[in-house]
């Protein structure tokens, strides 16, 4: 940050030079939570606290207090400004700490402040207050001041607060990858179509063959109406001797033209339905391919996000990104963009022959066109913002949809079909209203076009009529070929303003799912990482804190280390954070601050692969993908063979069950396995685990859905499962953690109580008031 002239000029009293600061952070609230700056700097050797005197302002911006108001124009900002340049001119009150006799140093995050803490002379102490917007910059105080007591090497990257955090200017939205600079949201149009078209690149052939047929189906579209008008009504009927001569034909023999000129026009109308059906096999083979292909990359990019992304959002949503939006852009490249050329082409091509065959006719024609190139140009950002406003629409409504049919069993249940179709009608009436939006306002500019087309053919009538009835040289047929074109400037005008709104609903498409694609995921593999072919299986958290939202942290500050081969309790209120600190040491998610490291190494440095084959989870959330009991089971090593699937069966206590189904192992589960009972699910989800074979094993809950009975089966085959892996083992029934060699409590996501069972106890803490309520309930069930 820059120093305030004040500060320095005052610390340099004390002989602690500007070039000696390595990092300094500005609160924003003095110890009453009034606006008072307070700066705390760090040295080499010491922590620098400076604290200024309160001062009133009329009003703050949001966001912190780091402006001035600006309540009374220009004048007044600057007045405020002076006010705010000359409180810091004032003198701070200087606090001077040497780093080595300071403790630790703590942010405590409240509601929507922060506070500083220090541990001076064994005291601990309230350094300073201030808004969330500095809290980034107080961690990064703690971090710094605890590694230059250490000693350690100070790197730029410890001191850049701002990386992975730059926004795009304009809508002020994070960008997805911190290194490309590209907002999804404010992405240049021009360059979403151009990138859509790479996808058409592999099909250059086949698209200029396309083009040609195009190119031909237009020529053959321009002769017509000069052969039915000019040729016809100027030429034959009118018995043009001269014309006749032009066709070698003898003289008199009107007939034989004539068949001639059918002939021709059969030709003509055969050529553009067999150039229409080569058009149609060639979409019919690239159409597809691209639809499959975009479809693929969403998938494959989605498949490659973190699990924060899929719990922001809705499945229909993404669903929809998917499956209709690829079908929108695919149709239009296929069906749209060729045929802009052509029909561009078309008006062209039929304007220049207007011209050359009489210019006044021509003129007439095209004066309004000018009038539709407004028209469309004003639409659209319009439809841009209706297209939008019906996909949100649709994704809502799609998004209720999929949590009703996955979620049936609840809504019947609880009867709550009533409630469920009273929902499913406001979203379907806003999805209503979104489309009659869209077509009341494509309505409106349809019938504009239609007007002026009109007006243009009532024109060319109206003076070629006048024109004849002068005596000029038109005649009835030029004035009929005229009417052919200008009817035939109908199509491709009216083509024109449908393809202004394709092309709208198009780039709207793209744009989201290309959001899609450039998303980059919170948890990332690095470069180069290690990709060991086995781990011992020692774990370690150093300081680790984690929240799924900014400065609402669900994890404080743990600290713990497993023993490879341990088996490591870990117990807590629901609430607590106990699936939260498994989801790091498994890199579900990455931690905010500390580190979590396996075998030594911070798990970040592991490859994805390498990790996550050596970690597995047995989480209290099921699920049973759509396949054969075989499939699930070996869904981890797909390359298993049966005997390894059945042994992982038998210890897992699900062989039994799964004998007596149908066709036993071959037995089809249906989606999210409604034929089977939780702890069925349970069962075959840890027979999924103890086939990973893992060095790391992970229970979240793992027999929550289970009987005693079966419970205790279990325990003996984890047992065995445990020997020679590290496990970490989280439940609230403390009965299944009685073989835990080390156990932990958490409470509040904070560590609380450490220790093994009797130690616990003994402590007569969180652990014996959890013991004591179980022991009095399985005591009223009459288990001892």
């Amino acid at each position: 940050m820059n120093l305030p002239k004040s500060f320095v000029s005052v610390a340099a009293k004390y002989g602690i030079s500007k070039e000696e600061i390595i990092f300094a952070a500005m609160a924003d609230f003095d110890s009453e939570y009034r606006f008072a700056d307070t700066i705390v700097a760090l040295t080499a050797e010491k922590l620098v606290l400076a604290a200024y005197p309160y001062r009133e302002k009329e009003e703050y911006r949001f966001g912190g207090y780091g402006g001035w108001q600006i309540t009374e124009g220009r004048t007044a900002g600057k007045e405020s400004l002076s006010r705010e340049r000359a409180a810091l001119a004032q003198e701070p009150a200087l606090q001077i700490f040497e780093l080595q006799k300071v403790g630790k140093t703590e942010v405590i995050r409240q509601v929507s402040t922060g506070v500083l803490l220090g541990e001076i002379d064994g005291v601990e102490r309230n350094l300073c207050h201030f808004s969330n917007t500095r809290m980034e910059s107080f961690l990064k105080v703690c971090s710094l001041a605890q590694k230059l007591k250490k000693g350690e090497e100070i790197s730029e990257e410890d001191l850049d607060i701002q990386k992975g955090k730059e926004c795009c200017p304009q809508c002020g939205m994070l960008y997805p990858d911190q290194e490309r600079k590209i907002c999804p949201k404010c992405m240049d149009k021009k360059s979403i179509l151009f990138r859509v078209l790479s996808y058409f690149k592999p099909y250059k052939k086949c698209l200029v063959v396309m083009m040609l047929c195009y190119l031909g189906t237009a020529a053959l579209n321009l002769v017509w109406p000069y052969l039915s008008g000019t040729i016809l009504y100027d030429r034959i009927l009118a018995k043009d001797e001269a014309f006749l001569a032009f066709l070698h034909i003898p003289a008199g023999r009107f007939m034989t033209a004539l068949t001639v000129l059918v002939l021709a026009m059969i030709v003509a109308k055969v050529l553009i339905q067999a150039l229409g059906i080569l058009q149609g096999v060639l979409t019919a083979k690239i159409a597809p391919e691209v639809v499959a292909k975009l479809k693929s990359q969403v998938f494959g990019s989605m498949g490659r996000l973190s699990i924060s992304f899929y719990s922001k959002r809705q499945t229909g949503g993404l669903m929809t990104r998917v499956s209709d939006d690829a079908e929108e852009i695919a149709v239009f490249f296929i069906d749209g963009i060729p045929y802009f050329f052509i029909n561009a082409g078309t008006i062209l091509a039929t304007t220049v022959i207007m011209f050359m065959l009489n210019p006044v006719l021509a003129l007439v024609s095209v004066i309004l066109m000018p009038v539709l190139v407004v028209i469309s140009y004003r639409m659209i950002p319009h439809l841009w913002h209706y297209y939008g406003k019906r996909h949100r629409a649709n994704r809502r409504l799609k998004g209720q949809m999929n949590e009703n049919f996955t979620g049936a069993r609840v809504v019947k249940a609880f009867g709550q079909q009533e409630q469920e179709m009273t929902r499913f009608a406001k979203n379907n009436g806003k999805v209503k209203t979104a489309e009659m939006d869209l077509v009341r306002y494509d309505n409106k500019f349809f019938a504009l076009y239609c007007s002026v087309e009109d007006a243009i053919s009532f024109l060319v009538w109206a003076v070629g009529g006048a024109m004849i009835i002068g005596g000029s040289n038109v005649e009835l047929g030029m004035l009929l070929t005229f009417s052919g074109y200008v009817g035939q400037l109908r199509g491709p005008l009216e083509f024109m303003s449908r393809i202004i709104r394709w092309y709208t609903q198009c780039m709207n498409s793209a744009q989201r799912m290309f959001e899609i694609i450039d998303a980059v995921p919170e948890v990332k593999e690095m470069p180069n990482p290690l990709r060991p072919e086995k781990l011992r299986g020692e774990i370690e958290l150093k300081d680790v804190t984690f929240g799924y939202e900014a400065n609402k942290p669900i994890l404080k500050n743990i600290s713990f280390h497993v023993q490879a081969g341990e088996v490591f309790g870990i117990v807590g209120r629901s609430g607590a954070g106990k699936s939260t600190l498994v989801n790091l040491i498994s890199r579900l998610y990455d931690t905010q601050e500390g580190e979590v490291l396996v075998d030594g190494v911070n798990v970040k440095q592991y490859g994805f692969r390498e990790l996550r084959k050596n970690v597995a989870m047995v989480s209290q959330e099921t699920y049973i993908f759509m396949g054969t009991v075989a499939e699930n089971i070996a869904y981890a090593r797909p390359e298993a063979t049966r005997e390894e699937i059945i042994r992982a069966a038998v210890q897992a206590n699900a062989h039994d069950f799964i004998c007596k189904m149908p066709e036993g192992y071959d037995t089809l589960l249906g989606s999210s396995s409604r034929s089977l009972s939780g702890g069925e699910k349970q069962r075959i989800s840890i027979a999924r685990a103890i086939l990973a074979d893992p060095k790391i094993l992970i229970l979240d809950e793992a027999t929550s859905a289970v009987d005693t009975e079966t419970e205790l089966a279990i325990q003996k085959s984890l047992e065995k499962l445990e020997k020679g892996r590290t496990v970490l083992s989280i439940a609230h029934r403390l009965s299944t953690l009685r073989n835990a060699t080390h156990l932990i409590v958490l409470d509040d996501g904070r560590l609380t109580e450490s220790g093994t069972h009797e130690e616990l106890l003994a402590q007569k803490g969180t652990y014996y008031k959890l013991s004591e309520l179980q022991t009095k309930a399985l005591a009223m069930r009459g288990i001892e």
